[in-house]
């Protein structure tokens, strides 16, 4: 099939599909390519769009790389499949992608690696995390040199020529101090490597955080007389107000809610553990009004539909999307702060913060696995960083003497 420049949007998904099915794409690969052109259909139809053009692709992938913690390899994924629907407009065929290579672990090191990884399933950590950590242990594991028959054999050297070898990204480096450092608890090395794996220096971000004027502000941009507003709202509201993220308010389904004891209980998309959140009377609200009067009737267990048949679930990618529409809408300037979905959830967990709720509960509040996760929020909050203000010491010593004002006046001349 040709297409041209405006071409329908289901003419599109159509020949995506057919295309991919030819070239013998896995049933994994294609869902995750409907996942992304699903979040795109919905954005074209944010704007009244039901064709597709390559300004508004561009555009996409832009306001899209924005969304939470600024990942980077789901922008990757929808810079791919934006470049697959632009050739498919230029009638040409598919450019091949590059994959990084897969490292297989040696055999004399992989039940290590399994131990570790068995530690980590029972730990409650997702599958994705461990498929993520599998990798670049086993890429350690492959470029070690062939001199190294085990781990007690490992030296500050090896680790040098390995981290040297090739280029690592920090998340990869990261996995290794902690790898290495299960090793050392466990007694399985003498020496704690986990210091010889390099700390690239990048810049320390502050979370985007918005004032509760500005929430306001958003919140009322909202035409809460449409169906669309409805959904949108509530949407807002479980995360400016409970803090909750994009991915678990769209997995919100029916069986979550308890209107007798007015809590949310669900099972965290991105640490698979369980958290129990209290509706306030604005979030009960929001939810009832949407769905006696916004959501269309559907069989879908799940609570946030699109708008248009067949009325499919939405996508976190969603969440960013209608976050971000309602700032514009509301006029907030950026200054240099994210507008999505994780900017209301700082802003609700600094707010916590700010108002010397106990760590430990913020840390619950958000399901957060780590305590120092919480305290990130803490760098946005001036008040309480100025009472960590230390006095300036009184000089002493040398220097002391050289603030003396005759020996200020002597260096002085000497100087002049």
């Amino acid at each position: 099939m040709k297409l041209k420049e405006n071409s329908n949007f289901k003419e599109i998904r159509d020949e995506l599909e057919r295309r991919l099915n030819i070239m013998l794409y896995s049933n994994e690969t294609i869902k995750a390519y409907f996942r992304i052109i699903d979040c795109l259909e919905e954005y074209l139809k944010e704007y009244g769009q039901t064709s597709y053009t390559k300004g508004f692709g561009q555009q996409f992938v832009s306001e899209y790389s924005l969304q939470q913690n600024n990942n980077l390899t789901q922008s990757r994924h929808v810079l791919t499949v934006i470049r697959r629907l632009d050739e498919m407009l230029e009638n040409k065929q598919f450019t091949p992608c590059f994959h990084q290579l897969k490292f297989e672990c040696p055999s004399r090191f992989r039940s290590l690696l399994e131990k570790y990884l068995e530690n980590l399933v029972k730990c409650g950590y997702s599958n994705n995390t461990v498929k993520s950590r599998r990798g670049y242990i086993g890429r350690f594991f492959s470029c070690l040199p062939e001199r190294v028959f085990s781990v007690e054999e490992l030296t500050a050297s090896d680790l040098y020529e390995v981290f040297t070898k090739s280029k690592w990204p920090s998340v990869g480096l990261s996995i290794m101090r902690y790898y290495l450092c299960f090793l050392y608890a466990n007694k399985t090395i003498k020496t704690n490597l986990s210091a010889c794996v390099p700390k690239p220096t990048r810049p320390s971000t502050l979370p985007s955080v918005y004032s509760g004027e500005e929430i306001q502000r958003l919140l009322s941009a909202v035409d809460r007389t449409t169906s669309l507003g409805k959904r949108d709202y509530a949407i807002l509201i479980l995360s400016a107000y409970m803090g909750l993220r994009s991915s678990d308010i769209v997995n919100l389904s029916f069986k979550n809610i308890d209107h007798i004891t007015k809590t949310i209980s669900i099972i965290q998309t991105k640490t698979a553990r369980p958290a129990k959140y209290v509706m306030n009377k604005e979030v009960e609200e929001s939810l009832i009004d949407y769905i006696q009067n916004g959501r269309p009737k559907s069989p879908s267990e799940k609570i946030f539909l699109g708008t248009q048949a067949p009325y499919s679930p939405l996508t976190a990618g969603n969440g960013y999307i209608i976050a971000h529409k309602y700032f514009n809408l509301a006029g907030i300037p950026k200054q240099g702060r994210r507008r999505g979905t994780h900017a209301l959830r700082s802003s609700y967990a600094t707010g916590l913060v700010a108002q010397g709720i106990p760590y430990a509960v913020v840390q619950k509040a958000l399901g957060h696995e780590e305590p120092d996760s919480t305290k990130y929020y803490v760098r946005i909050d001036s008040k309480r960083l100025r009472m960590c203000a230390l006095d300036v010491p009184k000089p002493i010593g040398a220097f002391a003497i050289l603030l003396e004002p005759d020996v200020r006046k002597e260096l002085e001349g000497v100087l002049s």
